[in-house]
């Protein structure tokens, strides 16, 4: 990668990101959070520089197709920071209304020269100038026939697309992917074991005169109207507020924890429903909370303090490992690692990194944690098994026990992200 100069601002901070995701295996969210702080952004170029990085990413299969029709180069030919910064242009170019075409040009033009030296953006402007010229036009040629047609018109792997058609038919799978397609919306839940919470949070966002929304199914969840970035806030680092999509926000309702009931949830870290679990509870007491990952334990236990959580138990280990007399548990939470194709539209790299391979690779190891943890429940207790993705097989993992109601969130229907809960009843 060139040691040249490189501009802070949104555009160089989105290319960062592009090029941290595509070269360094970094993911699109934590790439941009590192980023955007090291450049010493402001909320509003933050939030340009998040639209420009997630909007390319999500867009490259698209992108890359018309770089190739218009401007008769593959960009798989260019070099990885070349190609990046096409396709930051193109972006630019054919699906944002608000950057000027010769905008769009000029700048992708001016980080090729600092990034490659002088000279080095007359590649970009050739092919840029194409892109100018009929992007638009070509884009809506497309055709949108068949379920691959979608894929590519949309910038989606034909696999994922393919895989929706079957569970859901072509309409509603053409509607998840430009569900996916959209700026995810940006959601906290309020942490209501921290007195005073609600009101020194209204207080952070009146002073960024940012409104909130709410949600009639989540009356803990407030929606963002306007940039903020949540992490930065008083809010986020006292506890008072926990970020989390809507959907997120119904499983731990799902799971009807109550005072008194001892609950196990068997995949805690970050600890937003663990948080959330243990505010029905009333508090902490009676909950266990297992993550195998020592770091991600640790991590775990300062965000439950800071949710004003105590009484609890965090066990580092792996669910697996849990001990024989560890057993008894009047709910159980299975929030299971899984494909997370129900929150791709806040994932923009998620698309690109998955394959059929993975879906049943954790399909199995989901149904494995099922079949584990299923003895551990008391008489008449209750496990919700719950997965954030859309349309696989993992949604079968839980086929065979008796089943007491499933909960299914998609955010083609304005539900924010996708899960499918299971809740599932004791057997004996």
């Amino acid at each position: 990668m060139s040691r040249l100069k490189r501009p802070v601002n949104a555009r160089g901070v989105a290319l960062e990101v592009l090029l941290r995701t595509e070269q360094g295996g970094a993911w699109a969210d934590r790439a941009l959070t590192a980023e955007a702080s090291k450049a010493n952004l402001d909320r509003r170029d933050r939030a340009f520089a998040a639209q420009l990085a997630a909007g390319t990413i999500k867009a490259q299969r698209v992108l890359d197709a018309m770089v190739l029709a218009l401007g008769k180069r593959d960009p798989d030919d260019l070099d990885a920071e070349t190609r990046s910064i096409v396709r930051l242009g193109a972006y630019q170019l054919v699906m944002l209304d608000r950057v000027p075409p010769h905008a769009a040009v000029s700048t992708s033009v001016d980080l090729a020269n600092a990034r490659r030296g002088k000279g080095g953006g007359g590649l970009v402007n050739a092919l840029l100038r194409r892109v100018s010229e009929g992007g638009r036009e070509w884009l809506d040629a497309l055709p949108d026939e068949t379920i691959t047609d979608a894929a590519l018109r949309r910038s989606y792997p034909d696999w994922i697309a393919e895989t929706w058609e079957q569970a859901f038919g072509g309409e509603v799978a053409r509607a998840l992917m430009d569900a996916g397609n959209e700026t995810p919306e940006v959601a906290f839940r309020i942490s209501t074991l921290r007195e005073g919470a609600e009101d020194r949070i209204y207080a952070d966002f009146d002073r960024l005169d940012v409104t909130l929304g709410m949600d009639e199914h989540a009356p803990d969840a407030r929606v963002v109207e306007g940039a903020v970035d949540l992490v930065s806030l008083e809010s986020f680092q006292s506890g008072d507020l926990v970020p989390m999509s809507r959907s997120a926000q119904r499983i731990a309702p799902f799971l009807v924890p109550e005072p008194g009931m001892r609950v196990l949830d068997a995949c805690a870290a970050p600890g937003g429903k663990s948080g959330h679990i243990a505010a029905l509870l009333g508090g902490g007491e009676g909950l266990t909370c297992v993550e195998r990952d020592e770091s991600r334990a640790r991590q775990l236990v300062e965000t439950l303090h800071r949710q004003g959580v105590d009484g609890h138990r965090v066990m580092p280990i792996d669910i697996f490992s849990l001990p024989a007399e560890e057993q008894g548990f009047d709910r159980i939470l299975v929030d299971a690692p899984c494909s997370g194709f129900g929150t791709i539209g806040s994932r923009p790299d998620l698309r690109w990194r998955r394959t059929p391979d993975d879906v049943a690779r954790l399909a199995a190891m989901q149904r494995g944690m099922v079949d584990f943890l299923m003895p551990r429940l008391a008489p008449g207790g209750a496990l919700v098994f719950a997965v954030c993705t859309l349309g696989t097989v993992e949604s079968d993992s839980a086929d065979g026990y008796p089943i007491d109601e499933v909960l299914t969130l998609r955010p083609d229907e304005g539900a924010g992200e996708g899960f499918v809960a299971t809740r599932l009843a004791a057997t004996s």
